[in-house]
């Protein structure tokens, strides 16, 4: 059975170890706090007889001493938005040691537990998420990192070599992905709309798009309304139809438009130049493909009416994806004979998980978000759906 006390104090462990200003977990992707954060699971993983190694991403694998046979992984990540919560990452990580106890030795299939945390989940630092998994799957080349760059002017090609120095007690190992059966995320879930454990299905992969507006400056206080070809009011017209583009689609569907920069951006002059950054997410591709249509129909109508161009690049070109259909059946199965309650679910925010399923057979599951909002101090789940949560995987994984 898994433990609540020894779950709660690693819970609380891991929390302690960097704060940010508002009291929240501060453990940015490829950071030394990431990387105490990892050598603190790596100790836990050899009290619970694990041989704990990273591999040259950064990931940390740990296996059952002197077992050369096939693996049941399971893990999440331990870096942090910044002023995160205390259970996002930190909760799957925990659980997938939770694991290790609860199958101690061979399952029926021959396999045995082990644990894989994916580095750099999150995406505030350089602008791009599921890193760790990316590099270890082949969907990012390691070159692509020196053009990942954060508000420091760091790379994250530098920043992961720094992470790797701070782990240099650890053994490096190479990812052992072809003894790999099935891998296993909790995760606690990121919107307030789950009841109960969620049997993820579908994961929505973000479509992002950069967009110029180019217009022409001029004086505010001698360029008439009628001569104006204002950038930035087109920018703003676009954003409008970006959200309208989106409400006849299913609720699942979604577009944000997060950033905006305004050139020259001066009291007394219209805007000549505007950019931002499309993040379009659906978990079917046809509704993505509605989306995408309407925003450049939209762009180019506005554009024609304005008198402005307007340039639309393909940053990322994310595709929804369906998890592992028989794990996630085999789950829901579990949870009727368990008496837990669960449904199947999707999710809108990216996953190591999604990525492992290319190479790996991989279930995710959504612990209910309690008191509070995810990517807060205030993310809350409830220790009941928490222990639920760890006698599901085991049940699905352990046979």
């Amino acid at each position: 059975m898994p433990d609540p006390e020894r779950i709660a104090a690693r819970l609380q462990d891991l929390w302690t170890i960097a704060h940010g200003p508002g009291g929240g977990a501060e453990r940015p992707a490829y950071s030394s706090a990431e990387a105490r954060a990892m050598l603190m699971v790596a100790g836990w993983a050899r009290e619970a007889g694990l041989e704990p190694g990273i591999d040259a991403h950064g990931n940390l694998w740990a296996s059952p001493r002197d077992w050369s046979g096939p693996l049941i992984t399971s893990g999440s990540h331990v870096d942090t938005v910044p002023d995160g919560g205390r259970y996002d990452g930190a909760l799957g990580t925990i659980l997938g040691l939770e694991l290790v106890h609860q199958l101690p030795g061979e399952t029926p299939s021959g396999a045995r537990a082990g644990l894989l945390v994916c580095a750099a989940e999150e995406a505030p630092r350089f602008g791009a998420g599921t890193v760790g998994s990316r590099l270890l799957v082949g969907s990012l080349a390691s070159a692509e990192l020196e053009t990942m760059i954060d508000a420091e002017g760091i790379s994250a090609g530098r920043a992961q070599a720094e992470y790797l120095e701070a782990l240099a007690e650890l053994p490096r190992v190479e990812p052992p992905l072809a003894r790999c059966r099935a891998h296993a995320e909790v995760h606690v879930a990121q919107r307030r709309a789950l009841r109960t454990l969620g049997i993820v299905t579908r994961v929505a992969s973000p479509r992002r798009l950069a967009v110029r507006v180019t217009g022409r400056a001029g004086h505010a206080g001698e360029v008439s309304m009628a001569e104006r070809r204002d950038a930035l009011a087109a920018a703003a017209e676009l954003i409008l139809a970006i959200e309208a583009a989106a409400r006849p689609e299913p609720p699942e569907t979604v577009a944000t438009v997060g950033t905006l920069q305004v050139s020259p951006g001066a009291v007394s002059v219209i805007p000549g130049r505007a950019t931002m950054l499309i993040d379009m997410r659906a978990v079917t591709g046809s509704s993505l493909n509605r989306l995408d249509s309407r925003i450049r129909e939209s762009a180019a109508a506005i554009a024609a009416a304005r008198d402005v161009t307007v340039e639309l690049d393909l940053i990322r070109a994310g595709e929804p994806l369906e998890l592992d259909p028989r794990l996630a059946e085999k789950a829901l199965r579990a949870a009727r004979e368990l008496g837990i309650p669960a449904a199947t679910t999707w999710s809108g925010a990216g996953h190591d998980a999604q990525h492992l399923n290319t190479v790996i057979p991989s279930l995710l599951v959504f612990v209910p978000l309690h008191g509070g909002e995810s990517h807060t101090p205030q993310e809350g789940a409830a220790m009941e759906e928490i222990l639920s949560a760890a006698e599901l995987i085991a049940a699905v994984v352990g046979v």
